[in-house]
């Protein structure tokens, strides 16, 4: 293969479809090469689709080269912020719910070593809190009109997102405010760049940094995508084991609420980390 050092503007997120097809041509000539984070939308969203087996039918734009750092539920004090996760902008409960802190240095493969999450250990924070900012969330956020149920319900929480470095792609949920601000709508939904005292924009859990071996800071790519969307990977498989375990857990406090969830009375024994 030929290695050709194209401008960095070629290579960066564009947004004018005639730059679009320049960069396309310009790649497919050269035989393409290794994505690292900045690449544009379309051929972003053609390596996700190729190395994913997946097919994207909405039109998010990704978010290039944005500054990744790693956060956790349970504890994440730095020299930056003295935040400790137990509560997340949307849950109350977040630590309780998920089963305990999600050690960044302990870890069983996704999951950390000391027991299995009840809740989706692949999850992301990003810097706006729909519910605390009613006005910026109906103006700006593209699904808010069909999915909003309630004022103080939002409509961000477990939307799924795709983040790409260095030619992998990862999944996870929205679960969080982060870093930094609550506010900046118009980064997370416009064409505003972060702004933060870091300039991180993007916060990901332990299990996505291990799976991008991103270390805990990176630049890269992020974008919104629909649930059908989302190929099957250790993001489904364990937040699929995840709920099962969540409803065996409150089946333990009321024993007669077994039967409504239709499982076999094996179950109630049932240990996520030997399979099912």
């Amino acid at each position: 293969m030929v290695v050709v050092s194209l401008p960095l503007k070629l290579l960066s997120c564009v947004r004018n479809k005639v730059t679009y097809l320049v960069a396309a041509l310009a790649l497919s000539l050269i035989g393409g090469t290794d994505l690292v984070a900045g690449g544009s939308d379309l051929l972003l969203n053609k390596r996700l689709q190729e190395t994913k087996n997946t097919t994207l039918s909405s039109n998010f734009p990704w978010k290039c080269n944005i500054m990744t750092t790693t956060f956790w539920i349970g504890n994440n004090k730095n020299s930056y912020t003295s935040t400790v996760n137990f509560d997340s902008a949307w849950d109350t409960s977040w630590h309780e719910n998920y089963g305990g802190e999600d050690d960044p240095d302990n870890r069983a493969g996704s999951r950390p070593k000391n027991f299995f999450p009840k809740l989706n250990p692949f999850y992301i924070a990003l810097p706006f809190n729909d519910v605390a900012f009613p006005d910026k969330a109906a103006k700006l956020i593209p699904w808010y009109k069909k999915e909003f149920v309630s004022r103080f319900k939002s409509v961000c929480k477990d939307k799924w997102i795709a983040v790409h470095h260095r030619g992998k792609f990862c999944f996870g949920q929205w679960q969080d405010v982060g870093p930094f601000r609550v506010d900046h709508a118009e980064y997370v939904f416009g064409n505003a760049q972060p702004d933060t005292p870091t300039g991180a924009g993007l916060d990901v859990s332990p299990a996505i940094r291990d799976y991008l071996a991103m270390g805990g800071r990176a630049a890269c790519d992020w974008r919104f995508v629909d649930a059908k969307e989302v190929p099957y990977g250790p993001w489904i498989e364990y937040g699929e084991k995840s709920f099962v375990l969540a409803q065996l857990e409150k089946t333990k406090k009321n024993p007669r609420q077994f039967k409504s969830l239709g499982l076999p009375e094996g179950a109630k024994n049932w240990d996520p980390t030997k399979g099912y």
